[in-house]
């Protein structure tokens, strides 16, 4: 696949159907999907702990990442990953979540990390894939009968040099 035709933007509130276009061939549910859809306003709201990008393959809408980090503990949280699944396996994935990694190393993050349904086989390879490590399990996260998983990637510690007194 020749990625030189893959942009990844900004998501605005204009882009709420471009969300919609990817999550209902994925098969999300709609309450997930029109939570998507807010979210897209809500993150261009406060560019100073939010983010949210969309990838365009070709000018069509191919994926998303959504991005929020936390002052109080210094870490960053993929709130939402998704791929158009007639874009899977090109790569797309991996370039919003280091989209996603790259915004979160601007706001000083110690680290990343993601939740996903336990049942998610396929995200779950993917997020061990590009290095990230199993952190907990939360029952009843999603449903009541549906637990998530952390997934969690820690960046190294940049050394500060010791000030002499």
């Amino acid at each position: 696949m020749n990625m030189l035709n893959l942009q990844i933007i900004a998501c605005t509130p204009e882009h709420r159907s471009a969300i919609r276009s990817i999550l209902e061939p994925v098969g999300w549910d709609e309450h997930y999907i029109a939570s998507f859809e807010q979210m897209t306003v809500d993150f261009s709201q406060d560019s100073s702990r939010l983010a949210a990008y969309l990838a365009r393959l070709d000018e069509t809408p191919a994926g998303f990442v959504f991005v929020e980090h936390r002052v109080w503990n210094q870490l960053s949280q993929i709130q939402g990953l998704a791929v158009h699944p007639a874009h899977h396996r090109k790569g797309i994935a991996t370039e919003l979540v280091q989209k996603a990694e790259t915004f979160a190393r601007s706001k000083n993050a110690r680290g990343i990390y993601v939740d996903t349904p336990v049942n998610n086989v396929r995200g779950r390879a993917f997020y061990e894939a590009i290095g990230y490590q199993l952190g907990y399990i939360m029952p009843r996260y999603y449903e009541e009968a549906l637990d998530g998983v952390t997934y969690q990637k820690f960046f190294a510690a940049i050394s500060q040099p010791l000030e002499v007194i």
